[in-house]
């Protein structure tokens, strides 16, 4: 696709340029929602800021892991490097991509360690978070199809391009499911902010958050030409995890009106 682009003559990366984008129009979305919940905007930022080493961590990880076997032959083949600086840059090229799931929940864990201290207002934030993680979401999906990763399936109808994962222009037309997911993440957005505003889901926005997303990326995930996300048996690394989240949401849902007779 379109991975760089010249400003003043330096070449810069589009898809960190529209994640930057993507995290001032989620700050700015987000102060208006905290003054809304009565929550200081100091502490959605330091949330979001601690969040953010979970993200980073998280996301590498489970990519990590979805490489499993090329790290443990990498280890099982330490004598074939020249140096130990060389092994070292093979363990962070196998470990250098990320992947969303893993930035999620690494996220959502680190954010809630931060913030479990003032337990007064972790529902509130975590209500603003359920509001702008997809639309953050969407530009990161957007930067996604610039930058030629996680493309979709053989289509007739769809882009040709650059594709991450061979580095080269292919002329294959694929199907953009990067902006299909943009579109639907901005949808599950505008629905979650509307909830918000009229306060008919207070404190069970991050849950219709979680539910939703599982269901939509299930989906979506059948129309993935990306092998290198990682499968197991018939379905995607992503596609275990929505079922793990729909399971683990729909259990809290439930030990949660057990407890309290309420949602």
């Amino acid at each position: 696709m379109c991975p760089y682009v010249n400003i003043f003559g330096l070449e810069l990366p589009l898809y960190g340029l529209i994640s930057l984008v993507g995290i001032l129009v989620s700050a700015a979305v987000a102060y208006p929602l905290s003054r809304r919940v009565g929550v200081p905007f100091f502490d959605i930022m330091t949330t979001a800021l601690f969040g953010g080493l979970g993200v980073f961590l998280g996301s590498h990880l489970l990519y990590a892991l979805t490489r499993a076997e090329d790290i443990i032959l990498t280890f099982s083949s330490y004598g074939d490097y020249d140096s130990l600086w060389e092994f070292l840059r093979e363990l962070a090229d196998l470990s250098s991509g990320m992947v969303f799931y893993g930035g999620l929940y690494g996220g959502l864990l680190f954010g809630y360690l931060w913030i479990r201290g003032k337990r007064n207002i972790i529902s509130p934030v975590a209500d603003v978070f359920a509001v702008i993680i997809p639309l953050f979401h969407a530009f990161g999906r957007v930067g996604c199809f610039f930058a030629g990763c996680c493309y979709g399936i053989e289509c007739r109808y769809g882009f040709s391009g650059r594709v991450l994962s061979s580095g080269s222009s292919e002329q294959i037309k694929r199907l953009p499911v990067q902006l299909i997911e943009a579109v639907l993440l901005l949808v599950l957005f505008a629905v979650l902010l509307i909830l918000f505003c009229k306060k008919t889901a207070c404190g069970r926005l991050m849950c219709i958050y979680l539910l939703s997303y599982a269901v939509l990326r299930f989906v979506l995930e059948f129309f993935r030409g990306d092998a290198i996300r990682g499968h197991f048996l018939f379905l995607s690394t992503s596609q275990w995890i929505s079922l793990a989240t729909v399971i683990g949401v729909t259990l809290y849902i439930l030990c949660r009106r057990k407890n309290r007779n309420t949602f």
